[in-house]
């Protein structure tokens, strides 16, 4: 099993019966409203934080590939070209790229177009099925 699943299903098990605990605490009258609202705001913020750091973190492992130059070169892909299909196999979309590389959509579409030339495919996915073949990109 997976221990971030078993992680994440042990917190939540744990914060339900925290929360219920407050709510039985606040039936019984042991402690008034303010602590039981400050209880669940609390708690609550907590697990926000903690999704948040999880979240960002997953985004930050997302574009890690690896990319030959020397085999890129071999059919004349321009390194900016390269910079674009770095991106595709990333999984960012045109805008994103555009945004990153900090040039106009149009140049990405430009660029992409030239990749789909060179690499002799008609879309996304099988010019970095190509790519990949060729050991451009990782």
């Amino acid at each position: 099993m997976n221990k971030s699943a078993l992680f994440i299903g042990l917190s939540v098990g744990f914060l339900l019966t925290l929360l219920n605990a407050l709510d039985y605490f606040h039936l019984i009258r042991v402690l008034s409203f303010e602590f039981y609202a400050a209880g669940v705001g609390l708690l609550f913020m907590v697990l926000g934080i903690w999704a948040g750091i999880k979240l960002s973190e997953s985004k930050k492992k997302r574009g890690v590939s690896k990319v030959s130059i020397e085999n890129g070169k071999k059919i004349n892909l321009s390194d900016r070209e390269l910079d674009v299909l770095v991106e595709l196999n990333n999984g960012l979309s045109n805008q994103e790229i555009a945004d990153k590389l900090f040039v106009s959509l149009n140049t990405v579409k430009t660029h992409i177009s030239n990749l789909y030339s060179k690499l002799h495919a008609k879309r996304r996915t099988q010019a970095l099925a190509k790519a990949k073949e060729l050991r451009i990109v990782e």
